[in-house]
């Protein structure tokens, strides 16, 4: 995991907000509700399996964006969910072996 992240917005006519980059990933999203940044192998099957946990656990996927920095490199998934995830389901999904760090964000 990082100590620092940087972020940028933008302010978009007719969109509202923006998050348009996480530390050197390029996302486009809308900063609301409940959040999961997901940091992870960019592999396939990634975003399967964390579907199908959050699936398992109720938590539907209201938007996800993802970033890499290379094929088979470093990635982000910005996940917007509609209700916050419990305790268990980010361990869950930690144990995922592809998966590096998770940061739950509630706004």
């Amino acid at each position: 995991t990082r100590d620092k992240r940087s972020a940028a917005g933008t302010l978009l006519n007719g969109l509202g907000s923006r998050i348009v980059n996480i530390d050197q990933f390029s996302i486009d999203l809308n900063p609301k509700g409940h959040m999961l940044l997901i940091q992870h192998r960019d592999q396939p099957g990634v975003i399967g399996q964390v579907g199908t946990v959050l699936g398992n656990h109720n938590i539907n996927i209201a938007t996800m964006q993802v970033g890499r920095e290379t094929v088979g490199g470093q990635a982000i998934m910005m996940i917007r969910i509609d209700k916050s995830a419990p305790k268990n389901v980010l361990d869950t999904l930690n144990e995922l072996n592809m998966i590096e760090a998770i940061t739950d964000i509630d706004l």
